[in-house]
C-alpha cells in the first residue's frame, strides 16, 4: 500500500494536475476569507469563509480523483497491478490516500490564513473551535465525495466521463435540500397534512456538512461520511476483485 500511495501521491506533481488543485481551491478559499472575514472587520465567523466552500470543492474533488484507474487501464497497467501479489484493499486505500493528502494540503490553508490574521491584526480573536469543526466538516465531505469519485474512476476507462459524473453527482448534492423541500412542499399542498420526508432528510450530504460549519459536533455527521467512505471503497475494491477474477 505504501509503495502506491508514494507512486500515485508523486504523480500529482510530475504533471500540473497537483499544482492546478491547489492553486485553484487556495485561490477560491483565499478569495471568501477576503470577502467574508478580513472585509468585514472579523464581525462575520470564519465558519462563514469556510461553509460557501462546499459548492467549489464539489467539483474540484472529480479532476483529483479522474485518473487514479482510468490511466491504469488506459496504459494497460491495470493488469500488472490485478496480478500482482498484493491485496486489492491495499491497491485502493494506497490511491485513496494519496488523493486525500492533495485535498488535505487544499484545507490546511485556512488556518495559514488565521496565522496571517494573529501575525498581522493585533487583538484579533481566532474562533479556534469553529474553525477546527468547519476544517473538520470540510475534510469529512471532500473524504467522502473523493471515495465516491474513485469508484467512478474503477468503472470506467475514460477520464473525462469519470469527471462529469463526479461533478453531475456534486450538482446532485447541491440541490438535494432544494428537491426534498419542493417534495415536502408539494404534498403538504396536495394532502393537507404536515408531511416530513424523515429518512430522505437524514441522507442528506449538506444538512450533516452544515451542522459542522455551525460548530457542531456531532458523532452522527461523522458516523454517516465515515459509513460513505467505507462503502465506496468496498465497492471499488470489489470492482476490481471481480476483474482479477474474471
Amino acid at each position: 500500500m505504501i509503495a502506491i500511495f508514494k507512486r500515485e501521491f508523486a504523480s500529482y506533481f510530475t504533471s500540473p494536475l497537483g499544482y492546478v488543485i491547489l492553486a485553484i481551491y487556495g485561490f477560491l478559499s483565499a478569495l471568501f476569507t477576503l470577502l467574508f472575514y478580513y472585509d468585514t472587520g472579523y464581525s462575520y465567523s470564519i465558519s462563514d469563509a469556510i461553509a460557501p466552500m462546499l459548492y467549489f470543492a464539489l467539483f474540484i474533488i472529480p479532476p483529483i480523483t479522474m485518473r487514479s484507474f482510468t490511466e491504469e487501464k488506459r496504459q494497460h497497467t491495470d493488469q500488472a497491478l490485478l496480478t500482482a501479489p498484493i491485496n486489492i484493499m491495499d491497491i485502493v486505500m494506497g490511491k485513496y490516500l494519496s488523493a486525500l493528502c492533495i485535498y488535505l494540503m487544499c484545507t490546511l490553508s485556512y488556518f495559514v490564513y488565521v496565522l496571517f490574521t494573529m501575525i498581522l491584526v493585533k487583538g484579533a480573536a481566532v474562533e479556534w473551535g469553529i474553525l477546527l469543526t468547519c476544517w473538520l466538516g470540510v475534510l469529512f465531505l471532500g473524504a467522502a465525495m473523493l471515495a465516491l469519485n474513485l469508484f467512478y474512476s474503477s468503472l470506467t476507462q475514460s477520464q473525462i466521463l469519470a469527471v462529469v459524473i463526479g461533478m453531475g453527482t456534486g450538482l446532485f448534492v447541491m440541490l438535494y435540500d432544494m428537491f426534498i423541500y419542493a417534495v415536502e412542499a408539494s404534498v403538504n399542498s396536495l394532502l393537507k397534512i404536515d408531511y416530513e420526508v424523515f429518512i430522505l432528510d437524514k441522507i442528506s450530504i449538506t444538512s450533516h456538512y452544515t451542522n459542522f460549519v455551525s460548530g457542531i459536533l456531532n458523532p452522527a455527521d461523522v458516523v454517516f461520511f465515515i459509513s460513505i467512505i467505507a462503502l465506496f471503497l468496498f465497492l471499488t475494491g470489489r470492482v476490481f476483485d471481480k476483474k482479477r477474477w474474471a
